[in-house]
């Protein structure tokens, strides 16, 4: 049986997979945190707030860049207030990047660390390792 953390978890990567703007905001901290590492779209890395994380829900939400997207969970660790994700991400392509063509998958292998406080999503960390999508 999983805790109330890990469901929680569950419940917000189901709601960001379907660009759920109303759902997640239940679902989070009003100080939440989004931190990602350097990775291929996001090379520098980088720290979201709460309105930011909003904002970058909401625009996905418009499909201009993926017309949907899915979250396939590798295992789940828990420690204390820490909920520790592995596994894959996929976005269909709205429009071409790189290589590839509307339609393709845009894939990540994936780390998501969330910390809980008081039955919310406080913060998140992502390691997201995505497969070359680059123009050859």
């Amino acid at each position: 049986m999983m805790s109330e953390n890990a469901e929680l978890v569950k419940r917000y990567v189901a709601a960001v997979e379907r660009f759920d703007l109303e759902e997640v905001e239940t679902l989070i901290d009003g100080g939440m945190t989004f931190e990602e590492l350097p990775n291929r779209i996001r090379p520098a890395g980088g720290t979201d707030d709460h309105a930011a994380i909003l904002a970058g829900l909401a625009r996905a939400g418009e499909r201009k860049v993926l017309a949907s997207q899915r979250y396939v969970f590798g295992g789940i660790v828990e420690a204390g207030d820490r909920v520790i994700v592995e596994g894959r991400w996929e976005g269909t392509m709205a429009v071409p990047v790189g290589r590839l063509r509307v339609g393709d998958k845009m894939i990540a292998h994936l780390c998501m660390i969330f910390g809980i406080k008081d039955g919310k999503i406080a913060w998140q960390r992502n390691y997201d390792c995505y497969e070359d999508f680059s123009a050859k």
